[in-house]
């Protein structure tokens, strides 16, 4: 299990591409932190739901406080995607006991999308409906079942960057993944970092 601490020592060794910034959290339960129609948006969603989304929210802030930006509300929009202050492209991602979120500014960056899967074998009906076989192929020597879930990050991470820009709905097999193997066959090692790449801790893929 990665604590957030284990994940932001992580992201600390992980050289970033310029102008990115970054915060952690872990999921929060106490709702006063949020703006009010921030609560609005999760009022009937179930507690572990609500605590994800207060976790992920203060993660945004944090991050966007290191752009030099004063807390504002992060609601959702009728998508139910965030809705993020003018000028700046964000990301949010959360699993089991961790949030993460990602800014940096519209001017350097056109768009930003993150992802943190949990990484475990991932079911072989799954993979079929995420990865074709060249693509899983190109991970080898690793098993289908650890490089789906590798791939399912990289295409949900490639999905939430281009949304905002398109507002395009499509699905995994409109998209090809084309990455590094950044580990043993285990799924092991530090991973790499770059524009669609990735990095490995011990079982979060990010």
């Amino acid at each position: 299990m990665v604590r957030p601490e284990d994940l932001r020592d992580l992201l600390n060794g992980v050289t970033l591409p310029e102008g990115l910034v970054w915060a952690v959290s872990e999921p929060v339960e106490d709702l006063s932190e949020l703006f009010p129609e921030e609560r609005a948006g999760i009022s009937r969603a179930v507690p572990k739901r609500q605590a994800e989304f207060a976790g992920g929210r203060l993660a945004a802030r944090a991050a966007l406080r290191q752009l030099g930006l004063r807390d504002v509300a992060i609601p959702k929009g009728a998508d139910r995607a965030p809705v993020w202050p003018e000028g700046v492209v964000a990301s949010i991602t959360h699993t089991e006991g961790l949030c993460l979120a990602m800014a940096a500014r519209a001017r350097d960056w056109r768009g930003l999308g993150i992802d943190l899967e949990v990484d475990r074998p991932m079911r072989s009906e799954l993979i079929r409906s995420i990865a074709s076989v060249p693509e899983l192929a190109r991970l080898s020597p690793m098993p289908f079942s650890r490089a789906g879930v590798r791939i399912f990050s990289a295409k949900e991470a490639a999905y939430k960057a281009q949304y905002p820009l398109t507002g395009a709905l499509f699905g995994f097999e409109a998209m090809e993944s084309r990455l590094p193997l950044g580990g043993d066959a285990n799924g092991g090692g530090n991973g790499a970092w770059g524009r669609g790449g990735f990095a490995d801790a011990p079982d979060r893929e990010i």
